[in-house]
């Protein structure tokens, strides 16, 4: 296996300017590290190279204006790293324009020095006035850009009162991005795998609400139950998360109370504010709209177009006697009553052919499709089914049997999902709900 490159890279100023002299430079300190003390030096980068090893990295990279390159570093700096063994010195020479094209510039120069999956250690003491800021907002681009492995951030809090300066690594800082991106993945599109990846590889003070065991096996049986769209299970889990972050809400830092907050205004509307009653009733419904609504939010159109069809057929066991989503006997009414309700919206009343069991259900059916006739549900049912069948199957089949997959497959999910909320709404308006 080919070893991983590290890369030391590191900011060159001018430090500060003698008003005697008119000359700038940099006072020299002891700094520390790890416990473990430098020789005095007027460069924090000879430091953390002395202590860390010059050996330790495959190259080594100065970045400088011109300025700094010529007052600092051909005579100065680059001599001392050589003493210290180092190999492979790179500089950089950037321009001193403040302006944001040149600060882009500034990052672009950098990034063709980093190759993919280098290990980066990075020292943000010192460098051209805001080229270190710069360069720190663009440390997540590299991970996600380059597969960067950020070994280390240093910055070195030298104080001309103390006579010790400690070298600070702020690396686990930086994982502020990380849960940023887990909580937005969790929020934007229902996947859990980020939060429970940057959990594993943070201390435990860090997000300290987020970052337990539970909690994320919450959020990944809640967020398996949507993308599978476990739609019996969505409101269990659901409530079940929010349980833990109500838990939590009280004792929690600032970060994560707003982290919670945000997690918990985004899945609350898929808990119900009465218990689910098993049976196919306005609450349900609700639900199952509030899901879809979802999905379709999260881009997940194949789960979001399943949804939409396994409502239509739910409708279909508002008069059947008996009928439950939570036990198997409801569930075997389902595997008949519901699909056939389907099939009398996607073909005519005279194209109906139901034979068997497919035709008694039919017949148990009827006296309500007659009733959503008169309201004029029936009429709205049948705008959509067959397209909403078709573009379903479509899903079903990886579009193999289409020349590729419809264009408007998101435009068609909004508009199907709003009928079905009038539909939902008209069915609670005419009593035909519990």
């Amino acid at each position: 296996m080919k070893d991983i490159p590290r890369i030391y890279l590191s900011f060159l100023g001018l430090g500060t300017k003698n008003e005697n002299t008119g000359e700038y430079d940099y006072r020299p300190t002891i700094y520390e590290l790890n416990g473990r003390k430098s020789k005095q030096t007027k460069f924090v980068q000879v430091a953390e190279l002395e202590i860390l090893g010059s050996s330790r990295f495959d190259n080594i990279i100065i970045v400088a204006t011109q300025k700094s390159y010529d007052t600092h570093f051909k005579n100065n700096l680059k001599h001392q790293l050589m003493e210290l063994g180092a190999k492979n010195i790179t500089h950089i020479i950037i321009s001193e324009d403040m302006s944001a094209k040149g600060q882009w510039e500034w990052f672009e120069k950098i990034l063709d020095y980093i190759d993919y999956g280098t290990s980066l250690s990075v020292d943000l003491t010192h460098g051209y006035r805001s080229i270190p800021i710069v360069f720190s907002a663009a440390i997540t681009f590299l991970q996600k850009s380059r597969n960067i492995k950020i070994e280390a951030v240093y910055y070195g809090a030298y104080d001309k009162n103390r006579e010790l300066a400690p070298i600070i690594d702020m690396k686990e800082f930086f994982m502020i991005n990380e849960w940023a991106e887990a909580v937005s993945r969790l929020v934007e599109d229902a996947d859990a795998r980020k939060l429970a990846e940057v959990a594993e590889r943070t201390p435990a003070y860090q997000v300290q609400e987020l970052n337990e065991e539970e909690m994320i096996q919450a959020f990944e049986a809640l967020t398996g139950a949507i993308r599978n769209v476990d739609i019996n299970n969505v409101s269990y889990e659901t409530e079940k998360t929010l349980t833990f972050i109500r838990q939590k809400e009280d004792g929690a830092t600032g970060t994560s109370k707003i982290l919670l907050k945000l997690l918990k205004d985004k899945f609350a509307p898929l808990a119900t504010s009465d218990p689910l009653s098993g049976y196919y009733d306005g609450t349900y419904f609700s639900l199952q709209l509030e899901i879809i609504g979802l999905l379709l939010e999260h881009r997940l159109f194949m789960q979001a177009y399943t949804a939409m069809r396994e409502l239509v057929g739910s409708i279909g066991m508002i008069p059947i006697e008996g009928a439950k989503f939570n036990n198997a006997k409801g569930r075997g009414y389902r595997s008949i009553y519901a699909e056939v309700f389907v099939k009398m919206f996607q073909y005519e009343k005279c194209q109906w052919k139901f034979d068997g069991k497919a035709g008694e259900a039919k017949d148990k059916l009827l006296p309500f499709y007659d009733q959503l006739v008169e309201t004029g549900i029936e009429a709205k049912l049948r705008s959509f089914s067959k397209t909403l069948a078709d573009y379903r199957n479509g899903f079903d089949h990886a579009w193999t049997m289409k020349a590729k997959a419809f264009s408007d497959i998101e435009e068609k999910g909004q508009e199907i999902y709003q009928k079905l909320r009038e539909i939902v709404q008209l069915l609670h308006k005419k009593q035909l709900l519990r």
